[in-house]
This record gives structure tokens, sequence and C-alpha cells, in this order.
């Protein structure tokens, strides 16, 4: 197997032979260019190198702007980019990372911070190029929740995060276009697709390991390990309650949904999906309701009727399925109070 392949970028001659005489003692190929310019020819033309050190400080193209320009290449974006550089200070620093940057050394350098930093990253994008193992559970229903193995996930990206459900709602796949046009509309082809590979990234670092394939220009999540997704449960048990009109198992079905999809989050396509979502929540309390009452049970049919209007408060039907379930239970005072309640509500909104 041959070694990976850093590709070094410098100015100056100096650091950079270091750089070159380091890593080649610890086994790498490397191949160096004192002009950034150069390099983004050669990977323009398919150079793939496998890490990528890069100084800030340059002319023509300094090291934030070769960033972007490597990012903009398809196969290149998820590879490691360590800023190796004089520039010490923190809001350099920060920017370098801010960017997406993996790691970021100053000048001078041990020569085994470099080899160490290399290998590390190396090793890292190896582990994130195994498929993923265990078991997912993503929770969509209220403020989402992703768990691996049962222990809860941190995430540093939201978008990740985000691009995991909207990922889960198309198992049957996505281009990159649809991805950007759904998480990042108004921006441009380039900048969606470069946004969407390096959110991917991060998606592949928080699970830690791979979990997406694609093919034909499109892609999918992995069939290969367990995901558990509630918003998928809830829709596979609504509909069996729904055939089925059982009230034990409409009430286990309605159950399922605990709150408003990704509570907390307003793209677009999140906010047409939690409203789709309602309405067919909606519509299932509507046949536990007309169930409850085709049994005569209408206490059930009262709390359910009391589910709907918490669920939907402007929801007409709820409110008056709920004045006619009192009226025939014989509570003409409950009934009377319920429309006038709703009355008030309406009035309010206005």
């Amino acid at each position: 197997m041959s070694a990976p392949l850093v590709l070094a970028v410098d100015d100056e001659m100096a650091p950079l032979k270091v750089t070159e005489m380091s890593l080649l003692a610890a086994g790498y190929a490397v191949l160096t260019f004192d002009d950034a310019r150069d390099a983004l020819d050669e990977m323009n033309d398919g150079l793939r190198p496998d890490v990528i050190v890069s100084d800030i400080n340059m002319p023509a193209v300094d090291g934030y702007e070769f960033y972007r320009r490597v990012r903009e290449i398809p196969e290149l974006r998820g590879v490691p980019f360590l800023f190796l550089t004089a520039l010490g200070d923190r809001a350099s620093m920060r920017k370098g990372m801010a960017l997406g940057a993996d790691d970021y050394l100053t000048k001078p350098f041990q020569r085994q911070e470099l080899i160490d930093a290399v290998e590390v990253r190396l090793r890292r994008i190896a582990e994130l190029r195994q498929p993923l193992e265990g078991l997912v559970a993503a929770r969509g229903f209220g403020h989402p929740v992703v768990e691996k193995d049962g222990e809860r996930l941190d995430w540093d990206s939201l978008k990740a995060m985000e691009l995991l459900f909207y990922l889960l709602e198309h198992r049957n796949g996505v281009t990159t276009f649809e991805v950007a046009e759904a998480l990042w509309p108004g921006k441009t082809e380039s900048k969606a697709s470069s946004s969407f590979h390096t959110t991917l990234y991060r998606l592949r670092k928080v699970l830690g390991g791979e979990l997406v394939e694609s093919a034909n220009r499109r892609y999918y999540l992995h069939r290969r390990f367990t995901i558990e997704y509630d918003v998928e449960t809830y829709r596979q048990r609504a509909k069996r309650a729904r055939d089925a009109r059982q009230a034990n198992e409409l009430r286990v079905a309605a159950g399922l949904y605990r709150g408003h999809f990704l509570t907390g989050f307003d793209s677009g396509w999140i906010e047409t999906l939690r409203a789709s979502l309602q309405a067919e929540h909606l519509a299932l309390l509507q046949v536990a309701a007309d169930a409850a009452l085709e049994h005569d049970d209408l206490d059930g049919a009262i709390q359910v009727y009391q589910s709907m209007t918490e669920h939907e408060p402007y929801s007409e039907l709820a409110w008056e399925g709920l004045a006619v379930t009192w009226e025939r239970r014989g509570d003409r005072g409950r009934a009377q109070e319920t429309r006038q309640r709703f009355e008030r509500l309406m009035d309010d909104s206005i």
C-alpha cells in the first residue's frame, strides 16, 4: 500500500523544507509548492492528496483563500486541512478554525508535533470512512435528540443534525441540489454544494462513522446500520391504528406524538413537514374520538377531544366535538362553557 500523500504549501522555502523532511522521515509521501496557485492547478487537474498543510500569510493567494478554493473541489471537501503559520494570535487561529480547518500549528514547531497532527487526522478520517456501527435513535418530535448505543450525542453544528433528519425523511435519496434548496436556500449552487459536503463531514464526526452512500449522483442513508426514528414509528403505528379503529391501538399511536416536529428549527422544509404532521395527528385524534363514541365511551371521547384542543387550539371541530360529547353526558353547563371558551379564543386572536 502506498504511503499517504501530504501536500504542503508555503512561500518561504526554509519552513517548507522542514515540513517536507519531517514528514518524509515519518514515512509519508510529500509534494511541496511555494505558490498556492500552482497547488490549486494540480488539484483541479486531478491531484488528490490525503492531507493538506498550508501556511497562511502568503502573497497572491493566502491560506484562507487557498482553503476556500480547495473546498470547492468536491473530492477534497473532506480532506484534512492543517494551517501551519507564524501567525499565533487568537484572531488568526479563530478565523482558520471557523473556516473549517482541522488543526492549527504555529511556527516554530516541533517536528513531532507536525507528525502527530498529520497522523491523528489521517487516523480520524479513516475511522469516519468506516461504515457506521451500533444502534442510532433519532427523536424528531419536540426538541430533537439523537442517541448512539444509548448515549446522547452532542452537536457543535445544528445544520449537521438537521441534515440527518432531512436524510431520514428522504430515504429514497437526494441530490446535492435538493439538499441545498432545503437547508441553504438562496445560496449559489457552488456555495450550497460546499456547505452540504462540509456539513456531511461534520455529521460523520458526530456519529463516528460513514452513514451516507452515493450512487448516480444521489445520496442515501446506509441501510447497513440500525436507526430508530420516532416519526417513522409514529406513522406506521398511526396507519395501523386508523385501519383497526381499536381504542387501545389509537391511544398508543397518539401517545407517540410527543411535541411538534424539530421544535426550535425554522427551515422551510421543516415548517412544511411540521404542519403536515400536525394535521395528520389531528386526524388521528378525530378517529380516536369517533371510535370512543361508537362504543359509548364518553369519558374516553372527552379525553381525546381535550387533547385535540391542546394540539390545535383553533380547531372548531375539536371544540364542538367536546361540547357535543358533554351534552351527550347530560352536562349542558360544560357544553356551554366549552363553546364560550372557543368563542373567547377566536375573539382574542383577531
